[in-house]
């Protein structure tokens, strides 16, 4: 008898319902909110990935699902979506239209991780994607839309968890001292923090190795780097979110797996679901576009 693949799961018909229940929650806020369904290709160049996510990324690295195609090409089976709508948005020219634009989908994505609870090599990923509007509002309308979605959906104990990686420039005057910081602590790092000291320092942040915490919690702070405008931005973020009562607390770990955001970072977390209870996450990307 053949075996499904390790990692991947069959949904059976008495647990469609729940998902169909889940997927309509979903379309109808995004519609409520003014966001529209795009459907992207399941698999693309692998070059889109690699230029967008990142190529020191944990997932361009270690877990992409990446193979010759008859011609040559190298292609790659999505690991996330955002890439794929923004290629999508640039290739048939969408900013013509008038802006903001604002997308849904909805889909399988694909990472080769350890197989574990909560998390699957083929994992099913509700996105949104709001396009040209420079402006603190944007990012509190999608933070909004999650905790609607979430919240309709009855999931209990969430936390919303928020950080400011500031802009680029503002990262690049804190690497060095993190860095710096960072190569005193070496030896006391695990082989993947030793690694991204030169590939991606602000990842060691990230890390859930218990000495690694201990380590990185008095590591120059990422805030003390922040310009004003950076500042200035992400408290008319939080100024957004108390007006319309949503509560958050400031994580400055928080800096996700992906290379393209700056300034507002955030996590969803339902607390009852364990070690894997992140329900929802994402950022702005202001230079992804370009």
């Amino acid at each position: 008898m053949i075996k499904g693949i390790k990692g991947v799961k069959d949904l059976l018909p008495e647990e469609t319902p729940r998902w169909r229940l889940i997927e309509e929650t979903a379309r109808r806020w995004a519609g409520r909110y003014g966001f529209h369904e795009i459907r992207i290709p399941i698999f693309e160049v692998t070059t889109l990935f690699a230029r967008s996510i990142g190529a020191s990324t944990d997932i361009v690295e270690k877990e992409m699902y990446t193979f010759p195609d008859r011609d040559g090409t190298s292609l790659t089976l999505r690991p996330e979506g955002t890439a794929g709508t923004v290629r999508a948005y640039i290739e048939h020219n969408r900013a013509a239209i008038p802006v903001p634009q604002k997308y849904f989908y909805f889909g399988p994505m694909f990472r080769h991780e350890r197989p574990q609870a909560g998390r699957l090599r083929q994992f099913h990923q509700f996105g949104v994607e709001s396009i040209g509007m420079a402006d603190p509002r944007a990012d509190v309308e999608v933070i909004a839309l999650l905790w609607r979605i979430l919240s309709d959906l009855n999931l209990p104990s969430l936390t919303l968890e928020i950080n400011n990686l500031g802009y680029t420039a503002d990262r690049d005057t804190y690497r060095p001292h993190l860095v710096s910081y960072l190569r005193q602590q070496e030896s006391a790092l695990c082989a993947n923090c030793r690694h991204r000291i030169d590939a991606n320092p602000l990842r060691v942040l990230d890390c859930k190795v218990p000495e690694c915490r201990v380590i990185t919690e008095t590591a120059p702070r990422l805030g003390d780097s922040l310009s004003e405008a950076a500042r200035s931005y992400f408290t008319q973020v939080l100024t957004g979110l108390d007006a319309i009562k949503i509560p958050y607390s400031l994580n400055h770990r928080l800096v996700r797996g992906l290379d393209y955001y700056n300034l507002t970072t955030f996590e969803v977390t339902a607390t009852n679901l364990g070690a894997q209870n992140a329900v929802g996450a994402g950022g702005r990307y202001d230079q992804l576009v370009e």
